[in-house]
This record gives C-alpha cells, structure tokens and sequence, in this order.
C-alpha cells in the first residue's frame, strides 16, 4: 500500500529503558505533561546514556513530542463519546459522505474540562512541525496586511516564543481518533500525522492516500492509511493512534451516530410489531377436468421411455450437454414428460 519512511532508512525509537522512564514520569503527573525541567533533564539523560553516547543527541522536543502523542493516545482512549459507534469497517464507506456537504458550525469539545475554551495549534518557523498552543502573548499587523500573534508553545518557555501568521500557521486544535472513527477518514483528508524519522518525532500535515479497512479486536482498531507528509512528500503506512483528525470532519461522525440511532429505532419497532409472515393462499375449486387431468399425471407417470416433448433449437443452458441432451438431475423428469415448456433466459441461436 506504499512505502516505508525516508527511504527505507532507520527512524528514530526511544528505546525501552527511555520509554518506561517517560512512561513512569506521565503517570506521576496524571497524564499531564511535565515542567519543562523535566523535559529538558529527560532528554540530557537519555543523550549521555551508554547506548546513546556519541551517536544521537536527544532534543527537549523529541522528549516533548512523545508526552504529547501518548497523551493523544491515552485521551483517545479515556474520552467516552455518547452514543459513540460500535463498528468493524471491513467496507467501503466512503459512499455515506461523499455528497454531504459540512454544516458551518464549531466543532464540539474535546471533553468537558475544556468545554468553554477553544484550543488551537501552531505550526512553528523552525522546524515545519505543529505544536499546541498555550497562550497567544502579543499580536501585530505586518505590512503585507497579515495578522501575526506571538505563540507560546505547550511545554515550552519564553525563549521559544514564535511570531507566527494567524491566517496560514494558526488552527483549531486537531483531534485524537477513537477506534471507531477511523471510518471518518478518508482517502485525500488533511490530518496531523506524527512522524518518526531518523533524528526527530514530530506532528505534521498529511494527506491519505488509502485506507485498508481492518476489522477490529480486543486491541481497537487494526485499520492501516497510506499518507504523504507535505512537507517532504515522503509516504507511510500507520495505524490509527498517529493520527489526529481535523475538527472539519465531525460532520461525518454526526452523520454516523444518527444513521445508527436511526437503525436502533427501526429495529425496535419491528421487534414490538413484527410483521406477520405471508400466508399461501388458499387452494381455490378448480374445474372437474382439469383437476383430473393433474391427477391423472400424479398417479401414471410416464415411462422412461417416453419420447420428449418437441422444444426449440437453443444455445446450451445450465443442465445441459454440449450435444443438447439434458443431463438427468438437471431437470425435473415429471415436468418434461408432461411436456412442459423448459424456460431459457437466452434466444434462440
């Protein structure tokens, strides 16, 4: 469905002994992310370790970029949305929103700690990648007209503080899918896709490409999206849990859960009122003759050796041989030497 990453070359992990350390330091602040010293001192730590020690510097970034993408994973799996879809995609889905154009309207919240506050992400001058926002500190106009704000990053201090352009590097926060959303995304979508190259792990924009439909297990969602990175065009397979979709396409989800709760209403009502099954009709009075002759038929039936009814020329049809005899358990006997018609879908030759 695509290639790997940058090439096919090694892409940046933390390796196990770092990851347990990280993961150790989020449950100590509930999944929150830590104090920028903590942050910094992780990543000085991991860069004089043995197994990194002259080879690879690890930046406060790095360290940063990982708190925020299990902090996505984990609140993708926390936050419980009502009337949330309980679906196995293994199909095509794309037909349901092809044609519905999305209402203007915000998206909804996250959860309900931020529900009176919009959040929003930035995409940073210096390295391409995008980083949440923790507060906008200034702002100005500058001369080709263009609003700028100056950003200051989640997790970061002053000394990051960027000017960044309102209309082209500033958003509403992307969001973290669920396992059932997955069917939301969909080939030539704009997502937040997080990136593991050799030197750094970083959020930036993609496109999907395709999409294989999994079905789900115990672990959530198994689906696998093509996507290329705008910012290098280079192309990947990844799961779901690096990808955050954008709030544009909570229309999709709207249309799901009524479709679903639509389906719940219907198949309730029909659980009340079954419909009762049709009954035969019942056996009308036929004519003395033709009554007779129908038995007649029932209680003598023809000889094996009864010559067929003549029928017309026609190409071979199911049940019968190259040579126009008709093969024995292909037809009924008893209906062929009444001289009933054999019916035939095709012309005659």
């Amino acid at each position: 469905m695509g290639r790997p990453p940058n090439g096919g070359g090694p892409a940046f992990r933390f390796i196990p002994s770092e990851v347990m350390e990280m993961e150790a330091c989020l449950q100590e602040t509930n999944n929150s992310l830590p104090d920028r010293e903590v942050i910094s001192s992780l990543a000085e730590r991991f860069s004089a370790s043995a197994e990194r020690a002259g080879k690879v510097i690890i930046q406060a970034k790095q360290v940063w970029n990982w708190f925020q993408n299990r902090r996505y994973a984990q609140r993708a799996k926390m936050v419980k949305v009502p009337g949330k879809l309980n679906v196995s995609p293994s199909w095509d889905d794309s037909f349901q929103f092809r044609n519905v154009a999305p209402p203007i309207t915000s998206a909804p919240p996250r959860s309900s700690s931020d529900r009176n506050q919009m959040e929003f992400e930035a995409k940073s001058s210096r390295d391409g990648a995008w980083y949440d926002v923790a507060q906008f500190t200034s702002h100005r106009m500058i001369e080709t007209g263009d609003p700028e704000v100056r950003v200051r990053f989640t997790g970061f201090g002053i000394e990051e503080d960027e000017w960044i352009n309102v209309r082209k590097c500033v958003r509403q926060r992307s969001l973290p899918c669920e396992s059932s959303e997955c069917v939301v995304l969909l080939p030539g979508d704009l997502i937040l896709c997080f990136q593991e190259g050799r030197e750094q792990a970083l959020y930036f924009d993609a496109h999907v490409l395709d999409a294989q439909r999994r079905r789900h297990d115990a672990r959530g969602c198994r689906c696998r999206f093509l996507v290329r990175y705008d910012h290098d065009q280079s192309e990947e397979i990844v799961p779901l849990r690096k990808v955050c979709r954008r709030p544009e396409t909570d229309y999709r989800l709207r249309i799901l859960r009524s479709t679903k709760a639509q389906a719940a209403m219907d198949s309730g009502t029909t659980a009340k009122h079954p419909v009762p099954p049709p009954q035969r009709p019942q056996n009308q009075e036929r004519p003395m003759g033709v009554a007779a002759e129908e038995e007649a038929v029932n209680s003598h039936p023809p000889s094996p050796t009864s010559e067929p009814a003549q029928m017309e020329t026609s190409p071979p049809i199911a049940g019968e041989s190259n040579d126009g005899a008709l093969v024995p358990d292909a037809m009924d006997g008893a209906s062929a030497a009444a001289g009933g018609e054999v019916p035939s879908g095709r012309g005659t030759a």
